[in-house]
């Protein structure tokens, strides 16, 4: 897993699998990167092939953003109606300006 700060987003990237055995970690990791500076987090789960009911559940507890899923992860999303809780963006639309 890869996190880095940009500004006032922390970008969390690289996650392989977010499931039952990786979520407590993966959300103990966020939050000791979050910093007052932090107003978004940004998880791209374009890297991730497996995604279960306790990775959902950390996302909805981070409660942010959520970018580009691989087929599975946005299948599984799909199915959940999750993606309307959390906002599903593709990376390329990342700090893309309006038209």
């Amino acid at each position: 897993m890869k996190i880095e700060h940009a500004g006032n987003t922390l970008r969390v990237s690289e996650v392989a699998e977010l499931d039952a055995a990786t979520a407590s970690s993966f959300q103990d990791a966020v939050e000791a990167a979050v910093t007052d500076a932090i107003t978004h987090i940004e998880v791209d789960l374009a890297d991730t092939v497996f995604l279960d009911s306790c990775g959902l559940g950390t996302l909805v507890a981070l409660r942010k953003l959520v970018g580009n899923p691989g087929p599975s992860v946005r299948q599984m999303l799909e199915l959940t109606r999750l993606y309307r809780v959390l906002e599903v963006v593709k990376r390329e639309e990342i700090g893309a300006t309006p038209t």
